[in-house]
């Protein structure tokens, strides 16, 4: 129940509280064990209507599958609505809504919150992928990064911008938002 001042839990975050809990638990082990060796975690902001990105998402999630990745290596958020988490990671990284869709990458290996960004396609797509853009060359990064177990840099990708998470790394991101979530419930 909700008194006069709150508002209900929206679908999308109702949504998200699971993820960011099973997020905040991968990241939590893989920290404990001493770190991952996957080298990268890729988080997907986007909308029900981009279905170009839900396809490209889809090819992280089949490489990242083939390549070893878990589950708190390749997340998704929008595809349910604009969220708490999604509109979060935004304002993370320095951007607005129109930002979306978004695909962001931080290296697991980096403690102080690095993260690249690159564009995405909005809407429908027509034909086949280029995977030629910079999703694709960063998707091949990784590929070699995993394969000769070697450090991720996507820096000299066009199309890929370098930055950070304004308020720490990944995991304390993750966490501060998960606690946040669970706080609205």
């Amino acid at each position: 129940m909700t008194t006069a001042n709150e508002q209900p839990m929206s679908h999308a975050d109702r949504h998200d509280l699971d993820k960011l809990a099973r997020w905040k638990a991968g990241l939590d082990a893989a920290r404990e064990s001493g770190g991952s060796s996957f080298p990268a975690c890729a988080i997907f902001l986007v909308s029900g209507e981009d279905r170009a990105s839900h396809d490209i998402f889809r090819r992280y999630r089949s490489a990242f599958e083939e390549l070893g990745g878990g589950f708190h290596h390749l997340v998704i958020f929008g595809q349910h609505g604009v969220s708490t988490t999604q509109t979060g990671f935004l304002s993370e990284l320095a951007l607005g809504p129109a930002s979306v869709p978004l695909l962001a990458i931080a290296p697991m290996a980096d403690k102080h919150g690095a993260v690249y960004t690159i564009e995405l396609p909005k809407g429908d797509r027509d034909g086949d992928l280029d995977e030629t853009q910079a999703w694709g060359a960063a998707l091949a990064a990784v590929r070699e990064s995993v394969t000769s177990a070697s450090a991720l840099e996507l820096g000299d990708i066009d199309g890929v911008r370098t930055g950070g998470f304004r308020h720490g790394s990944l995991v304390d991101t993750v966490g501060r938002f998960s606690t946040e979530l669970s706080v609205q419930t």
